[in-house]
């Protein structure tokens, strides 16, 4: 046979062929495009699975815009008493001040979503920087309906990892280091923030630079092991896996800690970062302090003020710690100040809680204006193995 002849078709190349004459009359007769009973045969099985999809769709839809909503009117309506919307209308303000307030919360809320892109993506994991803070987004409106400010953390975890289900791990990991990163930030500003100071004499101003003395030791002690630390860390990780009960959950959970170790420059960039986003809310409230009193507290004792409340406002006591931010700031405004102040804590801290409301609508744009594949992991069925 010459190289250039068509090749025939064998048994072997046509599975027709090596059927049988009776199979072959047993097979179904092709029917012509358009034939009606193909229509009917569709309509009885795609014709109320595609009816189910689109009622599911409309739902989702309706709760993508009904949640986040419901959530800001609940803020607004049932969280703020009438009698502070009375205090905050009667209070003089000064707009600009506020309006500017706003302005630096946002950019800490966007430095902040920066951070922990940068940090998920040291997990090897890709999240592009729009997504992050689309994720991020949502994720602050829905603190404010779980218990503590950190509790927007575990909707980013869940999130996170339904988009990346090969890296479910590494995604809680990510989430767990960016909080922690963060807190050691807020301790390290409010530690240079008593140095400088003037101390008012109170035992309890006393109390606190201890406890943040120690918690500054602990924080880098774990660092320095976690991230600084050598094959000797790897080999413990190791032999910690083998305990019982617990050595399952190190020999997961360790190994993506120890991935830091790798990205030493994107960890430290986190931290310096992490200054910034509490260096930034330091300085929102402190606007917000300066745009409705006269005298309040110094620029510099905001400084202390302000990461010790976030820090209170952590624990999971209310829904997004409201309630104990006001109580902190409050207690807080009569301990620190070296020139006792007329100014209330409570109010500006509720002012700043209404900034935060304002933060949260606007995360909701984001949401809304997701593309699928963001609203997939956002609305995505529960999946048993996260």
């Amino acid at each position: 046979m010459n190289a250039l002849d068509p090749i025939e078709p064998t048994a072997r190349d046509n599975p027709d062929a090596q059927a049988s004459p009776e199979s072959r009359a047993d097979a179904p007769t092709p029917r012509p495009p358009g034939d009606p009973a193909d229509e009917e045969t569709s309509g009885e099985q795609h014709g109320p699975a595609a009816g189910r999809s689109l009622i599911t769709a409309g739902l989702m839809t309706g709760a993508k815009f009904l949640i986040p909503a419901a959530i800001i009117a609940y803020l607004l309506i049932y969280r703020v008493k009438p009698e502070d919307w009375a205090e905050i209308r009667d209070q003089p303000k000064n707009f600009l001040l506020l309006a500017a307030a706003l302005a630096v919360a946002l950019g800490a809320m966007s430095l902040s979503f920066a951070r922990w892109c940068l940090l998920v993506r040291a997990q090897g994991i890709h999240l592009t920087m729009l997504e992050a803070f689309r994720l991020g987004a949502i994720c602050f409106l829905l603190s404010f309906v779980s218990a503590g400010s950190v509790g927007g953390d575990l909707f980013k975890a869940i999130f996170l990892a339904r988009r990346r289900p090969g890296k479910r791990v590494e995604a809680v990991a990510s989430v767990l280091v960016d909080r922690g990163v963060g807190l050691y930030g807020l301790l390290l500003l409010v530690a240079a923030a008593l140095l400088t100071i003037n101390p008012s004499g109170d035992a309890d101003l006393t109390n606190i630079k201890i406890v943040t003395a120690a918690l500054i030791a602990t924080g880098t002690a774990v660092l320095m092991v976690l991230i600084l630390g050598g094959r000797g860390v790897d080999s413990l990780v190791r032999w910690a896996s083998n305990w019982p009960i617990v050595g399952p959950v190190i020999a997961r959970v360790g190994p993506p800690l120890r991935m830091f170790h790798h990205h030493r420059l994107a960890f430290g960039a986190s931290v310096v970062m992490s200054l910034g986003v509490q260096s930034m809310l330091a300085i929102s409230v402190y606007l917000i302090a300066r745009g409705l009193y006269a005298s309040p507290p110094s620029f510099t004792e905001h400084f202390v003020i302000v990461p010790i409340g976030m820090l209170a406002s952590a624990l999971p006591l209310t829904p997004a710690g409201l309630g104990v931010f006001e109580a902190a700031l409050e207690w807080l405004y009569t301990i620190v100040p070296a020139t006792p102040t007329e100014a209330k804590g409570t109010l500006v801290a509720l002012v700043f809680e209404l900034v935060k409301v304002i933060m949260a609508a606007i995360g909701t744009v984001f949401y809304w204006t997701a593309n699928a594949e963001v609203r997939q992991s956002l609305e995505a069925e529960p999946d048993a193995g996260i």
